[in-house]
């Protein structure tokens, strides 16, 4: 359902080789505990944010809350324009942590959990000028199969293009002088060897600043935020569960306890 933008029980039936009858009942379930959603115009069905704390050991969430927010509030304290956290899910981006509660020059509350369509901000440019070609392919067809507002610039390719080249160049996505015209945004990409895991956004006052300028003054400091983040993150993959440390070591323990008997 991720990599197609939802999947209609058709879809999911050809996918797996599940019965219809089975697959509605399975996705009944995983919707009313709330892992699953459903496009009632479109019949499909998309995963939900909560679908992440699923994962065993190493979480998304565990990224987001032990190593993401920390440099995101050190980062706000540097450059006083509020910074956000945007991951990628169901072909959009998602702010999953923000520090606009605490700046002093934030003029909108951006809230955690809130959408963004992929063309529309910093955030979603900065990401799909910098993953992997193969997933913008997947992520560009899935838009073009489920058209919404924002993402208008699927119909003029050719500036599209241009827009991910001069961002991959520049280093950075922006967003200045559309909606909301009142501010800007810069956003740098976290990647982790090829995987682009989220974008650092930094949302300024259009009538203060331009992203050039913006990003003469700040960009090195988010580029510096966005590896410590990926720092951390692959620390935080390579750890071992707290579980199974205690289980080897018991094990052990019981091996050892066995040859000296």
């Amino acid at each position: 359902m991720n990599v197609r933008n939802g999947a209609t029980v058709a879809e999911l039936s050809e996918a797996t080789g599940i019965s219809r009858p089975a697959l509605y009942r399975i996705l009944e379930t995983l919707r009313t505990a709330g892992y699953v959603s459903i496009n009632l115009r479109q019949q499909r069905y998309c995963l939900t944010m909560l679908v992440r704390t699923l994962a065993e050991g190493f979480s998304d969430e565990d990224w987001v809350t032990q190593v993401a927010r920390p440099v995101l509030s050190a980062l706000q304290r540097k450059v006083l324009w509020p910074v956000d956290l945007g991951t990628f899910m169901n072909n959009a981006m998602w702010i999953r942590e923000t520090t606009r509660q605490s700046s002093p020059l934030t003029i909108d509350r951006g809230v955690v959990g809130l959408r963004f369509p992929m063309l529309q901000g910093a955030t979603g440019r900065a990401y799909l000028a910098f993953c992997p070609e193969n997933e913008r392919k997947q992520i560009l067809a899935n838009l073009s199969r489920c058209p919404e507002s924002g993402n208008e610039m699927l119909e003029r390719p050719g500036e599209l293009k241009a827009l991910l080249d001069r961002t991959r160049e520049q280093g950075y996505g922006q967003r200045y002088g559309e909606q909301p015209t009142e501010t800007g945004a810069i956003a740098v990409p976290v990647m982790v060897g090829e995987r682009v895991i989220g974008c650092i956004n930094m949302t300024f006052i259009a009538s203060a600043l331009r992203p050039e300028e913006a990003a003469r003054q700040h960009l090195a400091a988010m580029v510096r935020s966005a590896k410590k983040i990926a720092t951390g993150v692959q620390r935080l993959e390579t750890e071992e569960p707290a579980g199974d440390a205690w289980n080897r070591g018991y094990q052990d323990k019981s091996n050892t306890g066995k040859d000296d008997a």
